[in-house]
Order: structure tokens, then sequence, then C-alpha cells
């Protein structure tokens, strides 16, 4: 039989369990999402680039035939894709803002974690070799969520510098027109070249979506095995509980 005094801490290592398994639980459906997006997005900036190019393999022929009123027409609807494709860039820098702001809670999590462990090591009341077992599992949750969040805060920068490009380079052509002009010839060359490396800027965000997708797989394993250590720790909290029965 239980004795009374050791409700409470009954009752504290049910919160916490509770408190763990829904952290969990919304990590997992964040990862999820995360993922879904990731996908959605490749599929979406890969039909979107390869019609840019195409539009700009055109305005490139009009370019070198020097045909003036063509030239301005494809940049018009070149200057239309860029403008989506900046807004998008912005909204994929809020969404890394987002994931390091979820990566940060994580790791909350994890060192809440470490720390009821050691607090029941402490307490010597159960087997310390489980103890050191569940702590040691914490930690290495720990380091892959700290590494989790070292990616996304990169991603982050890498984002916002390429979407601040993305930018630059719009204003650069939105109001220029091409009218081949001898004396604006060289000036003309250096806006037909900011197309090009736009074009690389979307082919960079491509690569990084991709390896992005890699990495919440990657976290989605890592997430699944931190449940699995949860219910593990659980488990053998359960265990320890009938034996002081017994």
């Amino acid at each position: 039989m239980i004795i009374s005094n050791n409700k409470p801490l009954v009752i504290l290592f049910l919160i916490i369990g509770l408190t763990v398994n829904g952290q969990n639980v919304k990590e997992a459906i964040q990862n999820t999402k995360q993922i879904i997006e990731g996908k959605k997005n490749l599929e979406r900036d890969s039909k979107e680039l390869k019609a840019l190019k195409v539009k700009i393999k055109l305005f490139e022929e009009s370019f070198d035939l020097k045909d003036v009123t063509r030239v301005n027409l494809l940049k018009k609807g070149i200057i239309t894709d860029m403008i989506r494709e900046v807004e998008q860039s912005n909204l994929k820098a809020k969404q890394a803002r987002i994931e390091i702001a979820q990566s940060s809670s994580e790791i909350r999590s994890e060192r809440r974690e470490i720390r009821n462990n050691r607090e029941d090591s402490d307490r010597g009341r159960y087997d310390r070799k489980d103890d050191q077992r569940d702590m040691a599992r914490d930690r290495i949750n720990k380091r892959d969520d700290q590494r989790d969040r070292r990616d996304d805060i990169k991603d982050f920068e890498i984002q916002i510098k390429r979407a601040e490009r993305q930018t630059i380079i719009l204003k650069e052509l939105k109001d220029f027109n091409f009218s081949f002009n001898q004396a604006e010839i060289e000036k003309m060359i250096a806006k037909k070249r900011l197309v090009s490396e736009f074009v690389q800027t979307l082919e960079q965000d491509i690569v990084a979506t991709k390896r992005e997708l890699a990495e919440d797989n990657r976290e989605r394993i890592e997430d699944r095995r931190e449940r699995q250590d949860d219910r593990n720790e659980k488990n053998e909290y359960e265990t320890r509980k009938r034996r002081r029965r017994l």
C-alpha cells in the first residue's frame, strides 16, 4: 500500500509525464506540418522556376535580336513573377523564425526533463542506474534539439539574405526600360545579368528546401525516438511504483 505522504510525489510525476507527453505530441505535429509544407513549397517552387526560365529564355532571345518592344513586354511578365517570389521568400523567412522559436521550446522541454530526472536521482528513491540511463537519453535529446536550433538559425539567416538580395534586384529592374541606345548598352547588359542572378537565388532556395526537408525527416525520426524514450521512462516509473507496493 502506498503511504499517504507519497501522494504529492505521485501527482507530480503524473503532471510531469502529461506535460512531457503533450510537448512531444506537439513537436510531432509541428514537424509533420513542416514536412508537408516543405513538400508543397518544393513542388510549387520547382514549377514556378521552370515557367520563369521559359520567359527568361524568350527575353534573352529578344534581347539578342534587339527587339525592344518584346524585351520590355517580356520583362513585365518576369517582374510580376519576381514580385511573387519576393513575397514568398519573406513568408519563408517568417516561417524560419517560427521554427527557431519551436526549437527553443524543445530545448527548454529537454532541460526540464533533465532537471526532473536529476531531482529524482538525488532523492535516491528509485533505481539509480535507471535514473542515469534516463538522464543520458535526455542529454542526447537535448544535443539533438540544440543542433536543430543551430540549423534553424542558419536557415533563417540565409533566407533573410536571399530575400533581401531578391528585393534589391527587383527594385533595380522594376522601373527600368530597355532601349538599346548605344549609351545604355553596358547598363542594359548589367540589368540582364540581374535577371540571371535572380534565377540563381531561386535555384539556391530550392536546394535549401530540399536540405531542410532532409533535416525535418531526420528530426521526425529523432522525435519518434524521444517519444519512445519518454514511454520507457514512464514504464520504468510504473514498475518502480509497483515494486514499492510489494
